[in-house]
């Protein structure tokens, strides 16, 4: 509303506009404070770890393990109570879930404790602090933004109008009930008298107020054809608005051309968004002057029922909402793997996804002597080691660190030829290490492990241990992260905000348990606010329209208010969604009696919140003086959307989105300068460039041959070769099943050590597997009684197999896609592998069924693009 306002009428842009969130902030700045909610967290926490009502032990757990999960919920149920100033004694106990009781006996607890006073909303404020609260909130917007603040001396604050206030909070009600104390509080919203049953939901809203409304009944609207281009639009308001009175006679021609377009999902939305933000970011760019925003240059303007389509836009541009967050950078990550991997029961580390590693080594603050190396290895070696749980094994299990010195030996007995299976061994990525990249993978293990144990060894044995942890961290963050920022980078500047919030937080007198500590990590680590740097979404709510709207009069007629999301489920208002858990509108209905002005004003505006999307609908329509848009999304979580009811009875057709979301990629070749290419090409560097060019370029020319990495394709990688490996066993010997079974089990057990990832399970399935492969090659379907001798045809396939995978393979078609690809090299294929033939030769990638059994895969991605292209 601010925005529209100060647009439309420049004289109010000077000192006489602030949000009303703006003022509640000014008015209650501890409520909303990090370090208040950070201090509630843990007396909640710490609440429920006392609480041991008169009820079964292991039901107890099980609630107390829902109410955990659910804490962040849990404490913004209570802070509402707290807002809205609820007498717990008079609630209905009989008539609440059981949820809820434990939610009212968590809060009684609070409030019995000498904690109470946290969880007080400040009351009874004198004619100053009023004062200075509205004068705080006047030029709030400009400090936050960074520009000179404007002198407000002159502004009368002796009435303060609140406009276009539809879903009440109890801290704005609260607000209004203060400031009403010492100013003339004029409460005011658009209404027009002609769509009543749009805009009886503000009088059955702002007459919980138990005032009287003061109404101007007489200026109405009415669609014109001289506003063009929004005739349309206004025509489609006007019949909705008749339509829902039920005054409508007749559908009008005017809207016969409107149509909603349908988009599939919310990802086909999110990239036509996006789209059209790239475009603006451009436009802007090449603006010289700069005026506004990337946002003022989109060409449209979205506005959507469901806002959680910016969830997806974070992603993609997460400088358009806001600065990121400290823990988004990977240092952060760093400490959010270090915290999710400590076990506070057994005082070290457990590791339950070996990602929160990934991320430690990633984020820069383990040294390395190449920037990228220590993820390099770690992502070939990973699968050796990925059933462990710790870094440091103990007598019965080995740890990360203990796996990763057996492989170094392993490699060196590899490298000396004294090891079985070398060859085929040599096909797994983790025998592909350098035993110097090894060695500074372990040495960063344990100095990560040193580190956690730094930061958490005596964490749950220490008085305000909340304290003790923030001291080292910000001792961590000066002396080991930001020397090595670069002075001129945006991170360096947000470490030292960071070190500013620190030395705050460092002030809070708190002893939690660890799981706590967690829990508020976020909210600790969030570096103090740069001036300029707020979001700005790039889809904004419906809340926003009816001040955005009036922006249309000043603007380009050309520019487009997209108004999406119009489906019946996304036009309407879960239950769940109207409050925190585990608060429901039957707790406000039946629980508790609704004595209070401000209890019934709350309770009304919410369950109204569906009728409030109804007209934001058409108030947008009705007066947006710009071209206008409709969108829905067809499918989401699994379901089908309708249309909007309303639409649909006015026979509003849709249509699919016909806008190229994605953009065009041309195929891309690769080429390699390799100066005098000296590596003996065999047949299988040929058979690899007839299936695919570019896997021919990794396998052959990087990597010199194939390099399973993959952990599927090393466990059927080890079906090939231990069917091969009992095949040459057992050549002429007497096919029996117990001979068979001896022969599987003796190199599985052998094989096995050296594919350590595999469970007994996993290991039990490739032996059958590999049974069934030798019953039907050598055994002919069991049809003969003895192994016969393996040919050098049966040699030849063999080789290939453990190259490839498989030499056969389907399509949808039942046709061969492997055929021909493995028969003998012609001499014109053998030239190509000439050193000026392959530096002038591209590569280009090929994606079939056979992408699924590439060993680079992971790299390449083509057969990824292929299925989303689908």
């Amino acid at each position: 509303m601010v925005n529209g306002l100060s647009a439309v009428y420049g004289e109010l842009d000077n000192g006489q506009l602030a949000t009303v969130e703006e003022l509640v902030e000014a008015l209650y700045p501890r409520w909303f404070d990090t370090k208040t909610y950070i201090e509630q967290y843990t007396i909640l926490t710490n609440t429920l770890d006392k609480v041991t009502p008169n009820i079964e032990l292991e039901r107890w757990k099980k609630i107390k393990q829902s109410l955990r999960f659910n804490k962040s919920a849990l404490l913004d149920s209570i802070r509402l109570i707290a807002e809205m100033g609820l007498l717990l004694k008079k609630i209905k106990i009989k008539k609440i879930t059981e949820e809820q009781k434990y939610l009212v006996a968590s809060y009684n607890a609070i409030l019995r404790s000498e904690n109470a006073k946290v969880f007080q909303l400040k009351n009874n404020f004198s004619e100053n602090e009023i004062d200075k609260a509205i004068k705080i909130a006047l030029v709030a917007k400009d400090k936050r933004r960074g520009k000179e603040v404007k002198s407000i001396d002159n502004v009368d604050c002796n009435t303060v109008v609140i406009h276009g206030i539809h879903q009440f909070t109890p801290t704005i009600l609260s607000m209004i009930e203060e400031v009403s104390k010492y100013k003339r509080v004029v409460l005011l919203f658009n209404y027009q008298q002609q769509y009543n049953e749009i805009y009886q939901t503000w009088l059955d809203v702002y007459s919980c107020f138990d005032l009287n409304i003061k109404s101007q009944f007489n200026n109405e609207f009415k669609p014109t054809t001289l506003l063009q281009p929004s005739y349309e639009g206004n025509m489609l308001a006007d019949q909705i608005g008749r339509l829902v009175n039920g005054t409508l006679i007749e559908k009008s021609g005017d809207i016969s051309n409107v149509k909603v377009v349908e988009f599939d999902n919310i990802t086909e939305f999110s990239a036509y968004v996006a789209r059209i933000y790239e475009e603006a970011v451009k436009d802007f760019h090449s603006d010289e002057h700069k005026k506004g925003s990337a946002l003022s240059h989109m060409k449209e303007q979205f506005y959507s029922a469901n806002n959680s389509v910016n969830d997806i836009l974070k992603v993609y541009f997460p400088e358009q909402f806001g600065e990121r967050h400290f823990l988004a950078y990977p240092i952060g990550h760093f400490f959010v793997a270090v915290t999710n991997m400590w076990d506070s029961e057994n005082g070290g580390i457990q590791i339950e996804n070996m990602n929160d590693i990934a991320e430690c080594l990633h984020s820069g603050a383990l040294y390395e002597k190449k920037v990228g190396s220590l993820i390099t290895t770690f992502n070939q070696t990973r699968n050796y080691f990925s059933r462990a749980t710790k870094l440091e094994g103990d007598s019965e299990t080995d740890g990360v660190i203990d796996l990763l010195k057996k492989l170094k030996k392993q490699i060196v007995k590899l490298n000396k030829g004294k090891i079985e299976y070398a060859e085929q061994l040599e096909k797994l990525s983790y025998f592909n290490v350098e035993l110097d990249e090894i060695d500074e993978l372990i040495e960063a293990l344990e100095t990560l492990n040193m580190i956690t144990k730094l930061f958490y060894e005596d964490f749950e044995n220490d008085d305000n241990n909340f304290k003790h942890f923030y001291e080292k961290l910000k001792d961590f963050v000066e002396t080991q992260i930001l020397p090595t920022a670069d002075a001129e980078t945006e991170f360096q500047d947000i470490l030292l905000r960071l070190l500013a919030r620190l030395e705050e937080v460092e002030k809070i007198e708190t002893t939690s348990t660890f799981d706590c500590l967690k829990d508020t990590m976020a909210y600790y680590l969030k570096q103090e606010s740069q001036k300029g740097d707020s979001a700005n979404w790039i889809v904004r709510a419906f809340q926003q329209i009816d001040g955005d709207v009036l922006k249309s009069s000043t603007q380009e007629p050309d520019i487009i208010y997209h108004f999406a999301c119009v489906s019946d489920a996304d036009m309407n208002v879960k239950r769940e969604d109207q409050f925190p858990w585990p608060l429901t509108i039957e707790f406000f209905e039946k629980a508790y009696e609704p004595l209070d002005w401000k209890y019934q004003v709350y309770v009304k505006s919410r369950k109204e919140f569906k009728h409030f999307k109804r007209y934001a609908l058409i108030y947008g329509l009705e007066f947006n003086r710009c071209k206008f848009k409709l969108s829905f999304i067809k499918n989401d979580d699994d379901k089908e959307n309708e249309l909007y009811y309303v639409l649909k009875l006015l026979g509003i057709k849709t249509e699919r989105n016909i806008h190229d979301t994605t953009e065009v990629h041309q195929r891309q070749n690769i080429t390699f300068d390799l100066g005098t290419n000296t590596s003996n090409f065999v047949d299988l560097d040929g058979f690899r460039r007839r299936i695919c060019g570019y896997r021919f370029a990794l396998e052959s020319l990087i990597e010199n041959g194939t390099k399973y990495q993959d952990r599927f394709l090393q466990a059927k990688y080890l079906e090939i070769i231990l069917a091969n490996t009992v095949r040459r066993k057992l050549e002429g010997q007497i096919a029996t099943e117990a001979i068979m079974n001896e022969a599987l089990d003796d190199s599985a057990e052998r094989l096995s050590r050296y594919f350590r990832f595999l469970n007994e399970s996993e290991i039990t399935d490739i032996k059958s597997n590999a049974k069934s492969a030798i019953i039907h090659q050598a055994l002919k379907d069991g049809k003969i009684k003895q192994f016969l001798k393996v040919t050098d045809i049966d040699s030849e396939m063999m080789r290939k197999k453990e190259e490839f995978i498989y030499l056969h393979l389907e399509n949808e078609n039942q046709e061969n896609v492997l055929l021909g690809k493995f028969k003998d090299l012609t001499v014109a294929e053998k030239k190509q592998f000439l050193p000026d033939n392959l530096k002038n030769a591209s590569y280009e990638k090929e994606a079939n069924i056979w992408c699924q059994w590439c060993a680079v895969r992971e790299k390449c991605l083509e057969s990824y693009k292929s299925l989303v292209e689908i």
